[in-house]
């Protein structure tokens, strides 16, 4: 990329995988994919990317995607909620360190919403009164 276009001016780092396993089935395997990709692909990228807008000398942004459930997890998405979580973590430390290069860092934590397609990571319990709220 570097290499292609010179430069970079922004970095947004959105990708994120979840789980609905239960917490005593969740193995390794699927903790380490989870991670790999929700967490260790941030501190990847801020640190390449990071480093580029730093030695470039023009300053940058690096925008983060995390989670409104890396604070209170939601009911069945653990793994998700720890990455997210080191995602809030990464971006506050680097939000600090960045700084004097003026290279901002923010997290965006969109809440959950209830499309079909997520149904599967709530509680059975959840009536559509409570989708609006956290289990």
């Amino acid at each position: 990329m570097l290499e292609r276009f010179g430069h970079v001016d922004t970095l947004v780092n959105a990708a994120g995988v979840n789980s609905a396993t239960p917490f005593f089935e969740i193995t390794e395997q699927e903790w380490q994919r989870i991670i790999d990709i929700d967490l260790k692909s941030v501190f990847l990228a801020c640190q390449v990317f990071g480093k580029a807008m730093v030695d470039a000398g023009r300053g940058g942004s690096i925008i983060n995607i995390s989670s409104a459930s890396s604070g209170p997890p939601l009911s069945k998405v653990f793994t998700y909620s720890v990455a997210k979580g080191g995602v809030n973590q990464i971006t506050q430390f680097l939000a600090n360190y960045l700084a004097p290069h003026n290279v901002r860092v923010n997290a965006i934590l969109p809440g959950f919403f209830r499309p079909s397609r997520t149904a599967k990571y709530s509680p059975k319990s959840a009536s559509p009164a409570s989708w609006g709220t956290r289990p």
